[in-house]
């Protein structure tokens, strides 16, 4: 099963070869499968603003047909303007039509149809128009039904399986908390930890929430009822105590100032977090310096930092101190 990042990729290709090629995105609830949506029509060169998202049970299906008026005794539909903006001579855009599983039978009939012939009974789609849909499993008793056979036959059906590598290098680039990147990597399994039987879960979706919506200086209590309420009690209680933990990891302008000297802590927690944060914050002046820190820890936090670091840093490559690195560490790429 190909991760997010692979998925996106593959998508993005074949929809580039071929405008009626339609990616259907299935996977647990919260795992990144809309944003993956964006990026895809991003990767597509599809301008935001002819991006649209549609959630297909937020509508009747008249909706998408159009609604029927008669002039001089003749029905005529009058197009939707969401569908109108994507008719021929409009040029590129991009169709998501979310939850596409949880719809009934009269929106995937009308589905169907509307891929397999691009039209509707007022206009055309324009011929670099994409669509790509997402929904969630069954299994995941959220509403989601077997498609219809015709329409699973219009579709490329791809299950998505979450990375915690792909969720790391996101979380970098749109600037999340590193401590909270540090506690994921120290608990993998609780990134998509998704069970239907379960009023809340641990999702990518919920953390990304709890790390950028939850006051970081609320009272502990407070804190910790914020963090269950999103994530569920289990995860919650155990990222609320981790945080707390991850307060004893050192200064880093002190880390960089005295790398041989500044100490290196024990806890594994603390550890992640260390190697998280400088990363994230690496530059040509101190990568020497974190280096020389970095070689004091354990090898498998080394290759956390460095990991990080080629991918969003990767100028630091042609640095002397990357060299001298990568030649005593070089086993680890054999």
């Amino acid at each position: 099963m190909p991760s997010l990042n692979d998925t996106k990729t593959l998508c993005a290709a074949i929809m580039e070869r071929k405008a009626t090629a339609i990616p259907l995105l299935l996977g647990k609830p919260g795992c990144g499968k809309s944003d993956a949506c964006f990026q895809i029509g991003e990767a597509l060169g599809i301008p935001a603003e002819r991006t649209l998202r549609v959630h297909i049970n937020n509508h009747d299906v008249v909706d998408f047909t159009g609604v029927p008026s008669v002039t001089d005794g003749i029905t005529r539909f009058n197009p939707p303007a969401m569908f109108q903006q994507f008719a021929e001579g409009s040029g590129k855009g991009l169709i998501i039509l979310e939850e596409l599983p949880q719809s009934s039978i009269q929106h995937q009939t009308w589905a169907a149809g509307f891929m397999l012939d691009r039209e509707t009974s007022s206009f055309k789609l324009d011929p670099e128009v994409r669509i790509i849909a997402t929904g969630n499993r069954v299994e995941d008793k959220a509403g989601a039904k077997p498609l219809l056979s015709h329409l699973s036959d219009r579709l490329y059906t791809l299950q998505v399986e979450t990375s915690l590598d792909d969720w790391c290098n996101w979380a970098i680039q749109n600037e999340i908390d590193p401590l909270g990147i540090a506690f994921l990597r120290f608990r993998p399994e609780l990134l998509n930890d998704f069970d239907p039987l379960r009023p809340i879960n641990p999702t990518q979706r919920s953390w990304v929430k709890v790390f950028t919506e939850i006051p970081t200086d609320l009272p502990p209590h407070l804190y910790l009822a914020a963090c269950e309420a999103k994530v569920g009690e289990g995860a919650g209680a155990e990222w609320a105590g981790t945080r707390e933990i991850m307060a004893e990891m050192p200064n880093i302008d002190a880390i960089r100032s005295n790398p041989t000297g500044t100490p290196v802590p024990t806890k594994p927690a603390v550890l992640y977090a260390v190697a998280s944060a400088l990363s994230t914050t690496a530059t040509v002046e101190g990568f020497e310096a974190d280096l020389t820190y970095m070689d004091r820890l354990p090898r498998e936090f080394q290759m956390v930092y460095m990991s990080d670091v080629v991918n969003h840093h990767p100028h630091l490559q042609t640095t002397k101190a990357f060299a001298n690195w990568a030649v005593l560490n070089q086993d680890l790429f054999a």
